[in-house]
């Protein structure tokens, strides 16, 4: 395929993505980038915003079952907010959307706890969740910041992934806490049975209480056995959303 070609199916397909409609395959997808990024690699479509992806809720057990024997997870607070990105570029804050890929751009700006500069150089990635600081309206209050008047009045912002990271989860958070974020409190399961006993004490509000929460979030410890283990279109297959069970 041309350049041209290849620019062209590439826009094609991330509309199509996030209008909910896809046009191929992950691994097609894939394919297609490989070949733009090696025939132009400057091209404008492989710096396009990361499509922000929602969390599975499958049961625990069934989620934990296809991870490799003995996988260390770490457990998270589940924020009821939005999830915002960020991009830097050369330290200086360059863009933010949202999921459905809306420009959050004016919010963010006015969000005193997102750096408008960070001490790094490059591109710099970060995922996170704005949140409103009344527990009960958390949710409404980002929702009505980033669709209908932009604002940073009541909300605070707390980062939980780094693109492209490497090392483990709690190293992560440490590198977003000196680049200026707030980061959700990361609790450390070497075994299943510990991460029941922490959604025990979540749904009886005995952790986290400190954060307007939805459930818990369980993401396996090592970025390696992540990339790994990779994501589908909708999710990633090394994180899980723990919420209330019809049997809870």
């Amino acid at each position: 395929m041309s350049v041209a070609s290849l620019r062209e199916a590439v826009r094609k397909a991330n509309h199509a993505y996030r209008v909910g409609d896809p046009l191929m395959s992950d691994a097609a997808y894939d394919r297609i980038l490989a070949q733009l990024r090696e025939q132009a690699p400057h091209a404008p479509e492989l710096n396009e915003a990361t499509v922000l992806k929602s969390l599975d809720t499958q049961k625990f057990e069934y989620w934990y079952s296809t991870l490799p024997v003995d996988t260390t997870v770490v457990v998270q607070p589940k924020i009821d907010g939005c999830t915002v990105a960020l991009k830097y570029v050369d330290g200086e804050l360059a863009s933010a959307w949202t999921r459905s890929g809306r420009c959050a751009m004016a919010t963010a700006l006015l969000q005193p706890s997102i750096p408008r500069g960070i001490k790094a150089e490059g591109t710099v990635e970060v995922h996170g969740e704005l949140y409103g600081m009344d527990f009960q309206s958390s949710q409404k209050a980002a929702a009505r910041a980033l669709n209908r008047r932009p604002s940073g009045d009541g909300l605070l912002f707390c980062a939980f992934r780094l693109m492209g990271a490497s090392g483990s989860e709690s190293c992560t958070m440490e590198k977003l806490r000196r680049l200026g974020f707030e980061v959700p409190d990361t609790l450390v399961c070497t075994y299943p049975q510990q991460v029941r006993e922490q959604h025990r004490r979540w749904l009886d509000g005995e952790l986290f209480d400190g954060w307007p929460t939805d459930g818990i979030v369980v993401k396996v410890f090592d970025h390696a056995v992540q990339q790994k283990l990779g994501e589908n279109s909708k999710a990633p297959h090394w994180a899980l959303a723990m919420k209330r069970y019809a049997e809870d």
